[in-house]
This record gives structure tokens, sequence and C-alpha cells, in this order.
């Protein structure tokens, strides 16, 4: 009996995200101690993933992920310049956890996507967090927090604001041309992610190309749009996170996503 061929693709950002509602759950539960934190064992996830159905091969491996790792740019004090940039950009590829990532027992093929930034006015922002958290404290603020919107509105500092653009729509690309042009021999494609914003191209795969498909997600990340595309069993990484995850005394930050595109505001400045 031949093995099955298969293809993952893992949106780090998504799979994080996930990773950080279920460890405050743990934590609420007491399940894990404040402090504590999750960490997905990739060799694990795949080792699992490679003993279904009598055996199967993941031949392909693609990661995809922003660079620089949104820890290294809360350090800039200033706008870097387009060379330092691209330095930062090359450097956090090929060092640290991407790295790791990309050598035996992994072999992940790298997809960075380059972050973006601006510079944001501290006024609007501020502004308006400080009314919608009066509001959702009923006009109480528990914190005491002494701050004067007036003034915060004509406030003029600035600071460096980093976001995602385009992880997502990268993804879906390679997964439509490894699944329809490049799918000889591919029987199934795995994506690791709950984003609902990956179903077209899952139902192109699944639909047109004929492919099997089968989703790997934290159930709170996880799209019921997603879900219903899967024809194989879904792998909630909640059901299995002993297995799947260590625990740490201190956050990953390596790995840590920045802000999602849809939350950057109209007070972003391009420059």
């Amino acid at each position: 009996m031949s093995t099955d061929k298969a293809a993952i693709f893992v949106d780090n950002s998504n799979v994080f995200k996930g990773m950080q509602s279920f460890s405050r759950y743990l934590v609420k539960t007491s399940k894990l101690s404040e402090g504590q934190y999750l960490r997905v064992r990739w060799e694990k996830v795949l080792e699992m993933l490679e003993s279904q159905d009598g055996g199967l091969d993941i031949f392909a491996r693609h990661f995809f992920a922003s660079l620089p790792p949104a820890a290294d740019v809360s350090r800039l004090k200033k706008r870097p310049t387009e060379e330092e940039w691209e330095k930062m950009v090359k450097k956090s590829a090929q060092s640290g956890f991407y790295k790791v990532i990309q050598n035996p027992p992994f072999n992940f093929t790298l997809h960075g996507i380059p972050l973006r930034f601006t510079e944001i006015r501290c006024s609007r922002r501020m502004r308006s967090a400080y009314y919608k958290c009066l509001d959702a404290h009923r006009g109480s603020l528990k914190c005491k927090l002494k701050l004067v919107p007036d003034e915060c509105y004509n406030c003029e500092k600035r600071f460096l604001f980093k976001y995602e653009k385009g992880v997502d729509v990268a993804l879906a690309a390679e997964l439509v041309i490894f699944g329809g042009l490049k799918s000889m021999g591919l029987d199934r494609i795995i994506l690791v992610a709950g984003d609902g914003d990956y179903k077209e191209a899952i139902r192109f795969v699944r639909r047109e190309v004929g492919k099997d498909v089968q989703i790997v997600s934290w159930s709170r990340a996880l799209s019921n749009e997603l879900e219903k595309l899967s024809n194989k069993p879904i792998l909630l990484l909640d059901d299995h996170w002993k297995d799947l995850c260590e625990v740490r005394k201190r956050p990953p930050l390596d790995e840590i996503p920045a802000t999602d595109d849809d939350e950057s505001s109209e007070d972003i400045e391009e420059g």
C-alpha cells in the first residue's frame, strides 16, 4: 500500500494567536500557572500528522511568517533606513527560531513577509482608547488613570506602529499554485490555520483540483466556514496540547506576530 503524499502550509501568526488564547484559558482553569507559556513543538506536530492513515509523507513544508519578529521591531527607537530594514529582515530569517525550522527535522521552506510599519500620532490612539475603556467600565476607570483627553488630542508625539500585511495573501496564493499547478503526486493539503480568509483557496484545491484537505488549528481560531471544507479529520491542537506543546516560563518573543493588517486604523500615516 502506497503512502499518501501531502503538503503543509503554516500561518505562524494565526497559530500563535490561537495558542495565546488557549494559554489564557489554561491559566484561568488552573492548568497552567501565571507566568507560564505554551510553545508549539513543530517536530511533534509533524510526527502526529505523518502517523495518520497508516503513514503520510509530508514532502512539502511551507511556513509563513512576518519578518523581522515583532519583538525586534519593538526595540526600534526611530524609523530605520531601507538598507537597515533589509538587513533586519534578512538577519531574522537566518537566525533564532526561523533558522531552526528550516533545518532538520523540520525542513520548512520559510516564506518571510516583511512587516510594515509607520509613525502614528499618539493623540488619536490614546484619546480613542480612553473613551472606549471608560465606556466599557460604565463611566469609572478601575485603574484610576489620570488622563486628559483634550490634551491628548493636541499631542504631537509619535510612535512606530508595526502591522502585518500580505501573509494570508501569500499563503493562499502558494496554496493554490502548489495545489493546482504543482499537484503531481499530491494527495492532501494540510492547512495549519483557522482563518476564514483561506476558504476560497481551500475550496479551489478541494473541489476544483480534487485534493483532500485537512485543517489543523486551535479551536478558538477556527472559523466555521473553513471547518466545513475539511474532508479529513480536523486536528484541534487544544486536544493534544500536552503532547504537542512545551510549557515555558517566558514568552517565545521570537515568534510573536505583529498587529493584524485590519487593526491598522485611519490615523496611520504612511511614510
